[in-house]
């Protein structure tokens, strides 16, 4: 997990960028783009001191608007921490990297990045930093390093009634379980204690037969449960990992 930047520090940055002199900018732009800068940033070249004040002033503008939802996510961002931490020890990496943001996918042990992502060829992933991120629930950041070390920023878990102006509802007590799966991997690990048809998951949850399939076939790809046909029937059970960490979790 990546750390935390507090209030101050978002404040001095504020202040660092409204401190910067045009030079200092057409400097850092000569040492980023050797030179010639893209046509995106001609304006920025040509105007710097014109483009300072009025970055300064939407970067201080956005953050008096997220600061209060920053506050009042700060239990999300602890409660994300135990969440990450209790699937790296129980080695269900795998699901949780599965319901990462809607923009990635974990399939078949490969996660599975927007195409933009600007990644470095031929250099193989070494480290990996989950940086959990307070702004919009289809918020997903990706850098992959020369040295191999990949940052992935993400939307917190249950950020959404934040952003909605909703009452934060992390104080409150959590599932463990659904913290780490989500709440319909955690129903369907549980039901999965006896065997059950994928059609009975459906009716118990409310969703769609193709729904259930995916998160069933999630929850099979990181060795949770599996899947077998009875019939006209797909019927699935809990593995021997998978009541492992519903006990761990329970």
């Amino acid at each position: 997990m990546g750390g935390e930047a507090g209030p101050n520090a978002m404040r001095e940055e504020i202040e660092r960028i409204a401190d910067t002199t045009p030079d200092s900018l057409l400097a850092d732009l000569e040492r980023t783009f050797g030179g010639e800068a893209p046509a995106a940033w001609r304006k920025v070249v040509d105007h710097p001191a014109a483009f300072l004040i009025s970055y300064s002033g939407l970067v201080r503008a956005v953050w008096d608007a997220v600061a209060p939802v920053w506050h009042r996510a700060k239990p999300l961002l602890e409660r994300e921490i135990e969440r990450v931490g209790t699937a790296s020890v129980t080695g269900t990496m795998g699901a949780l990297l599965a319901g990462l943001s809607p923009r990635t996918a974990f399939v078949d042990g490969h996660l599975r990045l927007p195409d933009h992502t600007p990644l470095a060829h031929g250099v193989a992933v070494r480290k990996l930093t989950l940086m959990p991120l307070v702004s919009g629930t289809r918020a997903c950041v990706l850098r992959l390093g020369d040295d191999g070390h990949a940052y992935i920023g993400y939307p917190v878990t249950g950020l959404a009634p934040l952003l909605g102006g909703g009452e934060d509802r992390a104080e409150g007590s959590a599932d463990a379980l659904a913290l780490t799966l989500g709440e319909l991997r955690a129903v369907i690990l549980r039901k999965g204690n006896q065997s059950v048809s994928m059609g009975k998951l459906a009716d118990l949850l409310h969703c769609t037969a193709g729904t259930v399939t995916y998160h069933c076939r999630q929850l099979e790809q990181a060795g949770l449960l599996y899947r077998e046909r009875q019939g006209r029937e797909v019927r699935v059970l809990r593995t021997l990992r998978g009541d492992a960490l519903v006990d761990a979790l329970s």
